[in-house]
């Protein structure tokens, strides 16, 4: 696989990692729910993908057509997104419709920004329209998935998941098996939500946003040494973030250790 390629892969794993449910909120890098990609990295990954040129090789090439140019954009305004820096985001994406208006990427992102943004009409409309441009694209049926459940649209969310997740070539399926799983049960079916978190783990044990809903689940289904383990298994592998710590003390809580419940919070101050 080549040098672009790879960067490629990469993208879209931070891609999916963007509308990872729960909500997006403001947050610092280490949000809870994944591992994503550094500012920096972020941004020399797009500019790599952009020109093609320096990353792989010293060889000349030619200028990047138009739609290279949307693709740039594109994936700079995603980044910007990302960031919270909304009108760059929307500045970069207009563009990016501008010079290529048959893009599934360039509607996927400026779905993802009208997501951010709280517009969730204009959101479905572009991500509506970036599934007849790219039907088979499995990180934009994660992401779309994802918008359908936030907006209670359970069932055709999870269809969205398991087209995904059936696409051999997708890979990064945990994000949309942990996705499957959280929208199951906001639906109130827990049972297929652990089915999907397990399939999630199986795929990427170490995976945080798996972990961290399993312990939530086991907390909330009464097997607080269940939640325990999957919670310290988040806690060897993941960023340890004020909603674990809260979920830390509720564990033990209900385990009488009320030395450990003091123990919760020091491990955010140490990361």
């Amino acid at each position: 696989m080549r040098l672009a390629d790879n960067l490629l892969v990469k993208f879209k794993t931070a891609v999916d990692a963007l509308s990872t449910l729960p909500s997006w909120k403001k947050e610092s890098p280490r949000k809870m729910n994944t591992k994503i990609i550094t500012i920096k990295s972020f941004t020399v990954l797009i500019l790599c993908l952009a020109t093609l040129v320096g990353c792989s090789s010293n060889e000349s090439r030619p200028a990047p057509k138009k739609a290279e140019a949307a693709g740039y954009n594109a994936r700079l305004g995603a980044e910007y997104t990302r960031t919270g820096r909304l009108n760059l985001a929307n500045e970069k994406l207009k563009k990016a419709l501008d010079q290529d208006p048959n893009s599934g990427e360039v509607h996927h992102y400026f779905a993802l920004l009208q997501q951010r943004l709280g517009k969730n009409q204009e959101a479905d409309k572009y991500f509506r329209r970036a599934i007849r441009l790219s039907p088979k694209d499995p990180h934009l049926l994660n992401n779309y998935g994802s918008h359908l459940c936030r907006n209670g649209d359970y069932q055709a969310a999870s269809k969205q998941f398991l087209a995904a997740i059936n696409d051999p070539l997708y890979t990064t399926p945990e994000f949309a098996y942990t996705n499957a799983g959280i929208c199951a049960k906001k639906s109130g079916d827990t049972v297929k939500a652990e089915a999907y978190f397990r399939k999630s783990l199986e795929r990427k044990p170490t995976f945080g946003s798996a972990l961290f809903q399993m312990a939530k689940l086991k907390y909330e289904q009464g097997d607080y040494s269940l939640a325990q383990a999957f919670l310290q298994r988040y806690n060897e592998n993941n960023h340890v973030v004020p909603e674990t710590v809260l979920l830390c003390e509720k564990i033990n809580t209900q385990l009488g250790d009320l030395s450990a419940v003091n123990q919760c919070s020091s491990k955010l101050s140490k990361k």
